[in-house]
């Protein structure tokens, strides 16, 4: 894997309403963790505001985490870092999610000539406008890397059954 620069996540969590002071200090705690991380160049953690299209209601509160860590394997020392481990740890245990959490992980920003060629190149390759763009090869062999050695904050049989277990429901979206 090369090196494809910072690397972006964001992380979504439908968390329970009775778990919702746990899940906020296992938040906090992690945030502050990665706050001291070197490596870290961001780490945000966000509740959804309320609008006509909103995930969150009585059952459940949707937050975002959005993290940048300076590479790829900047992210995959945090995730095996104890205050991560503990973070997935405390979600597990703790029964706090209604379902399995979101995880994508970008690269950098795009500009606006980046796009035009990325739409260009689609285009020469008789990509229809309805087909999914795949990412150049470093940014999608970092995601894959990233995401196959992280525990933290992804859809892993272990939330995955927690989320049948406790809702008896999951987000579909998340696991396409």
């Amino acid at each position: 894997m090369g090196d494809v620069g910072p690397v972006r996540v964001c992380a979504t969590f439908n968390v329970k309403r009775a778990a919702f002071p746990s899940f906020c200090e296992a938040a906090g705690r992690v945030s502050a963790h990665a706050g001291v991380d070197d490596s870290c160049q961001g780490f945000s953690v966000h509740q959804e505001l309320g609008w006509s299209r909103q995930v969150s209601d009585q059952a459940q509160s949707l937050f975002m985490v959005v993290q940048e860590w300076k590479s790829a394997e900047a992210l995959e020392e945090h995730v095996r870092s104890a205050a991560a481990q503990r973070f997935d740890r405390d979600l597990k245990d703790g029964d706090m999610l209604a379902c399995a959490p979101n995880l994508s992980l970008f690269g950098k920003e795009l500009s606006v000539q980046e796009l035009r060629a990325i739409a260009a190149e689609a285009r020469a390759s008789g990509q229809e406008e309805e087909e999914a763009y795949s990412p150049p090869a470093p940014a999608a062999q970092a995601a894959q890397a990233a995401q196959a050695t992280s525990g933290s904050m992804t859809a892993s049989k272990g939330y995955r059954k927690a989320a049948e277990k406790s809702s008896g429901r999951g987000n579909s979206r998340a696991w396409k």
